[in-house]
């Protein structure tokens, strides 16, 4: 076994002229080196080899399918090809617990890269070119067979006990998202009620805030009453009603707050329009509960 000196460092008391100190003190250490995992090495030396080759696939069916489909816009457009299934299989190795998205990932590879392979080949008749059309399509498919191969080989197999308890973990962690996403919708459901209802707490402390003020300047305001004909027989005055008190008879009676409004005017035509609106909208929510 082979061994290497590393150079570490220790807390130690240090004295000097009778105060001491904590410090860092180094020391060496012989420790064991690791042999090489040569299996880790080759599946890494056999990825970047297959990335390399996926990479002139990718390369090759883009100019092969793009002049196929006349150039400029149609590159972009055949780069769509090998994306798709190179992304196809990402998706089998982020599945590769779970055996159904790992089955459909993989068969979906294969239509994908069957489709690519077939372009290129169209491509390859059209030049009657059997070889570049053979060969050219022949690139995908090795690729594809290839990445296949390393999935086989890193595949790690489980038993069937195993597999369950791997499920049954997934789908707890599951629920848990799902549990957090509906909690996450229900606050936010929750913030914008109590925003709603507070908005609507502070508009009818307005509304009272203004009929408030204009009750105090109707009551502050005298309503001059026209005195009769020194010739005439002076008629009985009916006690003059407050705006509040007519308001409320006319809500009680069924009015409409802009009928009440109106008919508090015509007996009352000096008073102020705005300030029996008011009064109105007040002694309504009033009558109807809502104060």
């Amino acid at each position: 076994m082979k061994f290497r000196t590393e150079t570490r460092r220790r807390a130690v008391e240090h004295t000097v002229d009778g105060i001491t100190h904590t410090v860092n003190k180094p020391y060496t250490k012989r420790v064991p080196v690791l042999p090489a995992d040569w299996d880790s090495r080759a599946i890494k030396a056999a990825s970047t080899l297959v990335l390399t080759l996926t990479a002139i696939a990718i390369v090759w069916s883009t100019v092969s399918i793009g002049s196929l489909l006349n150039g400029g816009p149609g590159y972009a457009a055949a780069a769509l090809f090998d994306i798709s299934w190179v992304t196809v299989l990402l998706l089998e190795w982020m599945a590769r617990f779970d055996p159904a998205k790992r089955t459909f990932a993989r068969n979906m590879g294969f239509v994908l890269v069957a489709i690519t392979a077939a372009a290129i080949f169209w491509h390859g008749m059209l030049l009657h070119s059997v070889a570049l059309a053979v060969v050219g399509a022949a690139v995908s498919l090795i690729a594809k067979a290839l990445w296949m191969a390393i999935f086989k080989h890193v595949d790690k197999p489980l038993s069937d006990e195993d597999r369950q308890w791997v499920d049954a973990e997934i789908s707890k962690a599951n629920a848990k998202l799902a549990v957090a996403g509906v909690r996450r919708r229900v606050a936010v459901a929750e913030v914008q009620a109590r925003a709603e209802l507070l908005a609507a707490e502070r508009l009818l402390a307005e509304l009272d805030d203004e009929a408030n003020t204009a009750e105090q300047i109707i009551e502050a305001e005298p309503i001059p009453v026209p005195l009769s004909s020194p010739n005439k027989v002076r008629e009985p005055i009916e006690p003059a009603l407050s705006i509040a008190e007519l308001a409320r008879q006319q809500v009680t009676a069924g009015a409409s707050n802009k009928d009440a409004a109106q008919e508090i005017l015509r007996r009352l035509p000096e008073a102020n329009p705005e300030s029996v609106q008011a009064t109105v909208r007040r002694e309504a929510r009033r009558v109807n509960g809502y104060l």
